[in-house]
């Protein structure tokens, strides 16, 4: 009898203990969930499911972990076989009811619930809270819902902190602050080390743009658990808001470091991007795609960046990877990966950079600047009609954005084209638009010497003189142009028989150019002497 009762006590005893440690391993995989490390906690959860096969709220959590990490499909999987397990568990109907009211079945959501709710006999404060979560988070918010919820579930746990955050969080948002600062202090007064309380708080300052006193709420948080992942996410994300984006890369770092999990590689590697931290975003990238080539946002992310520090070759060869891969999973394209696919391919001298960015204005065609980039292109392979194209539809669309490089680009199509005539009508737009400018006089003088070939009627004259008067200002700047006037000016006096003036130009040349050989043989000139 004696030695019977001693091994049931031996018996409950290790059953005890048993649940205990595995209460302790589910409660590590919640709380690598809560962590954002992802793919640890997936880990977890299948030894888990390896020690308690049977146990249908193992599924559930895991579920909750993929949620998170923004893989509803494989959520609801896990959802469905914590049901499949156990029917009689309300926690996965909760699951499967998120699912449902994400997708827009209000309905669908609504049967699950009350499923969970009547197997748990209206009385989990668990189950009513995460009901609860779903109402607050989703993006169809029923928050009058939620708190009546949060409230039957306060009644079952009064001492629970996680409620009071959670009926904070509902009150946040309703944009109700202070209804949301109460509850979270009562969660506080219940647990004053609660740092996702202390970071709601934050949150919740940060909304109202009052970055110094969310950032003490951070900092708070961060000392009372400086292994909260999370913690240094928020402070690194409310930092590059108040546009110190150096301290919130370190931050990033930091919570890269306590997060080594892909997931939280890949949020960095995006960060950076937004940070416009694009040689950051070059080596981080790689190193995502060297551990899961699936991340195609990644592939995306790398051709933007590697544009924008210059290197076309890498940038044209991420972007055409983010075609392919986007295309064979169904993904449809942004404006902007059309118009970075299409730089990209004409600073590698590729035509059909051309087509892409006309896909780009086809989507929003308010992107008149990228007739520019067309023109220049187009301009560069000497495709001059074409070119003069859309220059004309850039300035004939927006004037107001057609920028002096556009007039001057434009009147260089047509002078090359030798229509001298309407290139001279562009060149003198040039000069309405910028008159301060070199460009416009040099060119128009240009285009009348074209129509004065022997100098005779001093067509160029007062343009070249404008010339003069304007790059004076910067003689070592505009000495090409100069010496050019000066040279025009020369000759036309010379033909005039005006031989003083003449001398006088071409010693001007002589000085900006000791070695021009055309001012020294007109110099040479015995009329000059």
């Amino acid at each position: 009898m004696n030695t019977m009762k001693n091994v049931n006590l031996m018996i409950a005893a290790g059953l005890l203990f048993s649940g205990i440690a595995y209460g302790q391993t589910l409660n590590d995989a919640k709380r690598l969930t809560e962590n954002e490390q992802f793919e640890s906690a997936a880990k977890a959860f299948e030894q888990l499911i390896i020690a308690e096969p049977t146990n249908s709220s193992v599924y559930y959590y895991y579920g909750e972990n993929y949620f998170q990490n923004d893989n509803a499909a494989q959520a609801k999987a896990m959802y469905q076989k914590g049901v499949s397990l156990n029917a009689n568990s309300p926690i996965n109907y909760i699951g499967l009811g998120k699912i449902e009211y994400i997708n827009g079945n209000a309905a669908g959501a609504t049967e699950n619930f009350t499923k969970a709710k009547t197997l748990s006999q209206n009385k989990s404060a668990e189950v009513m809270m995460e009901i609860a979560e779903v109402y607050i988070n989703s993006e169809k918010k029923n928050i009058a819902e939620a708190i009546t919820l949060l409230n039957q579930a306060a009644k079952l746990e009064p001492k629970n902190p996680v409620v009071f955050m959670l009926i904070g969080d509902a009150y946040l948002e309703q944009n109700d602050g202070n209804n949301a600062i109460v509850n979270y202090e009562k969660a506080l007064g219940l647990d004053k080390k609660f740092t996702k309380a202390i970071l709601r708080e934050g949150k919740l300052y940060s909304r109202a743009k009052n970055y110094t006193l969310a950032l003490d709420y951070y900092n708070k948080a961060i000392e009372i658990d400086s292994s909260f992942a999370p913690a240094f996410r928020e402070r690194a994300e409310l930092r590059f808001r108040a546009g110190q984006s150096e301290k919130a890369a370190l931050d990033y770092k930091k919570y890269i470091a306590l997060n080594p999990d892909l997931s939280a590689q890949v949020r960095f590697c995006e960060f950076e991007f937004v940070s416009k931290h694009y040689k950051s975003v070059c080596e981080e990238g790689p190193k995502v795609l060297s551990r899961d080539t699936t991340y195609i946002n990644i592939y995306r992310v790398l051709g933007y960046s590697y544009y924008e520090t210059g290197d076309y070759a890498n940038g044209l060869l991420y972007m055409n990877k983010y075609f392919q891969k986007a295309m064979a999973a169904g993904k449809p394209f942004l404006a902007s990966d059309y118009e970075y696919l299409g730089k990209n391919q004409i600073k590698n001298n590729d035509s059909l950079g051309v087509d892409n960015l006309q896909k780009v204005l086809e989507m929003d065609s308010t992107r008149t600047d990228l007739y520019s980039d067309m023109a220049a292109f187009l301009m560069k392979q000497k495709n001059y009609p074409k070119a003069i194209i859309y220059y004309d539809k850039k300035i004939a669309l927006d004037t107001a954005k057609a920028s002096p490089n556009d007039y001057l680009k434009l009147g260089q199509c047509y002078y090359n084209l030798k229509d001298f005539t309407k290139a001279d009508t562009v060149f003198a737009k040039l000069i309405r638009v910028q008159p301060t400018s070199i460009y416009g006089y040099s060119y128009r003088a240009r285009c009348k010497s074209q129509a004065d070939l022997d100098t005779k009627l001093g067509l160029a004259k007062p343009f070249y003189e404008k010339v003069i008067e304007v790059g004076s200002a910067d003689v070592e700047k505009n000495k090409k142009d100069l010496i050019e006037a000066y040279s025009y000016l020369g000759y036309y006096y010379m033909v005039a028989k005006d031989y003083p003036k003449a001398k006088e130009n071409w010693k001007k040349v002589q000085e900006l150019d000791p070695a021009n050989e055309k001012a020294t043989k007109a110099l040479a000139d015995p009329n000059l002497k």
